[in-house]
């Protein structure tokens, strides 16, 4: 492919969108060529949504949904009533009602893939872990997390993660310590 150089400056503004758009698209260059082309098309339609970002929206109009900041979470966590906290969202489901809403069927009827992908997103919007992600080993996926809410918040989540899957009829074994949870996630119920 014939490539060439250029050179320029822009604006502060300009500059923090580019940094933005270069760790969306991987690199400066693709954020400029997507962004020439867009201009070539006469395009002013809205880029297609991630997949989180389509979880966050159809979980907007749930109302049951609260944002806390991190530190008091912590906080929180750290002093609540763990048997008590447990029991709620192993009774209520929380986890597990937000995949519901999301793909708008039961849980027994979401696929592996789809709980194993809205727990992900789940967490993620959330911002309760630093990391989380998975890894498919054949019989078993691994999935895994890091977090920096101390050991009560990897027991409990832990708890519930574990108590999802179960839900779904699906075995799991997971260790955790203070800032890491691993999950095994086996395909066959």
């Amino acid at each position: 492919m014939n490539t060439h150089r250029i050179s320029t400056t822009i604006s502060q503004k300009h500059w923090e969108l580019l940094k933005k758009h270069a760790e969306k698209f991987e690199t400066q260059q693709k954020a400029l060529e997507l962004a020439l082309e867009s201009l070539e098309n006469g395009s002013r339609q809205i880029p297609e949504l991630t997949l989180e970002e389509k979880y966050w929206m159809r979980l907007k109009p749930a109302k049951s949904l609260v944002i806390i900041e991190k530190t008091a979470f912590k906080s929180l966590i750290e002093t609540a009533d763990i048997e008590l906290l447990s029991e709620l969202f192993v009774r209520n489901k929380i986890i597990e009602y937000t995949i519901e809403f999301y793909f708008q069927k039961s849980l027994e009827e979401c696929s592996l893939n789809e709980v194993i992908d809205g727990l992900v997103i789940n967490l993620k919007i959330t911002n309760w872990v630093d990391t989380v992600d998975y890894t498919d080993y054949g019989s078993y996926y691994k999935l895994a997390i890091t977090h920096d809410l101390g050991l009560t918040f990897a027991e409990l989540l832990t708890i519930w993660i574990d108590n999802m899957f179960k839900i779904h009829g699906v075995r799991v074994e997971s260790i955790h310590s203070t800032k890491a949870i691993f999950t095994k996630i086996f395909k066959n119920k």
